[in-house]
């Protein structure tokens, strides 16, 4: 009996198999949309480009584009065509319901390399600058940026699902995708514990969840106990801070060099906004938090009290 090439949703040929329906197709068209009109050039973009090349006069800028020989081009393009948190937001209700194995990842990337992609960049203003073909590292390195191989654990997955807004939903998932999330039981307890008690409709609530994300992959405990730890670093930091900006007020850079201090990495402002988000943390989560009290200052000395400037660095500093 002959075999029968007649069977409903499928085409056979003689070399393979394939399905009338790949759960591939949509995805690869959405990519190739966000590439084809990915090329917006920013403010931010155009005030690099005339720090560190050029000035970018719309000419200049379209004819050094159009240049394939050029490494700075490419340079340029790998961050004009770096996906944003707006295309990985469309992206990830589809990505939830047909998860992506490393399989069909490399799939994607064959068939995006074998795609000729025409793209249009465009100018802030969205006028139209300059067409080109994409090059292949440019189609490469999208898929790789954007995890799509990466997969949400059950356990997380089920309290996103019953504590977080469906609004949320998608921007929650980029986060912990971008991330490549990879933690331990406790840290999953802690994490779960967040989405399941942390209200979400605040402002601050993505920035509490960036401040999280690192600490649930050493989690050692509950979480409680961490986010005060940390707020305790962050507030000796603070007090460093404070600090070498009273020295900054009565001395140099330079004499403060020569004397051995060195600046802090982090703003009074930021170190006090973290501190902030913890509390917001600590509270949400756990309904309660731990208060910082400044250490007991020591009676106010006069500078001729001290041998040398030396001896005032070291008083203010401690």
């Amino acid at each position: 009996m002959p075999f029968s090439t007649n069977l409903p949703g499928r085409c056979y040929s003689r070399r393979m198999i394939r399905y009338s329906h790949d759960p591939l197709s949509g995805l690869f068209s959405r990519l190739i949309s966000a590439l084809e009109h990915g090329g917006q050039l920013t403010r931010a973009i155009l005030d690099y480009i005339g720090a560190t090349l050029f000035d970018p006069s719309p000419c200049r800028l379209a004819a050094f584009l159009a240049d394939d020989d050029d490494s700075e081009r490419d340079s340029l393009l790998d961050l004009i065509f770096y996906p944003d948190e707006a295309i990985q937001i469309q992206l990830e209700p589809l990505l939830a319901v047909s998860p992506v194995t490393p399989e069909d990842e490399a799939a994607l990337k064959r068939r995006m390399l074998e795609r000729k992609i025409q793209a249009t960049i465009r100018l802030p203003d969205k006028s139209p600058l300059t067409h080109l073909i994409l090059p292949a590292f440019i189609k490469s390195q999208y898929i790789e940026r954007l995890k799509l191989s990466w997969q949400l654990e059950d356990q997380v997955a089920a309290a996103i699902a019953s504590g977080v807004s469906p609004a949320r939903v998608p921007m929650v998932r980029v986060r912990l995708r971008n991330n490549g999330l990879r933690v331990q039981n406790r840290g999953r307890q802690f994490l779960c514990r967040f989405f399941e008690r942390m209200p979400d409709d605040e402002a601050d609530y993505l920035a509490c969840l960036d401040l999280v994300l690192p600490l649930v992959q050493r989690a050692y405990a509950d979480g409680y106990d961490q986010l005060v730890n940390h707020k305790r670093e962050l507030f000796r930091t603070l007090q460093q801070a404070r600090r070498f900006e009273t020295l900054m007020r009565q001395s140099n850079m330079e004499t403060l060099m020569l004397q051995g201090v060195r600046a802090p990495h982090a703003d009074s402002g930021q170190l006090l906004e973290q501190m902030r988000l913890i509390d917001r943390i600590c509270l949400g989560v756990f309904g309660r938090t731990e208060t910082l009290q400044l250490p007991m200052e020591e009676p106010p000395r006069e500078i001729a009290d001290l041998d040398d400037t030396g001896a005032v660095i070291r008083s203010l500093w401690r």
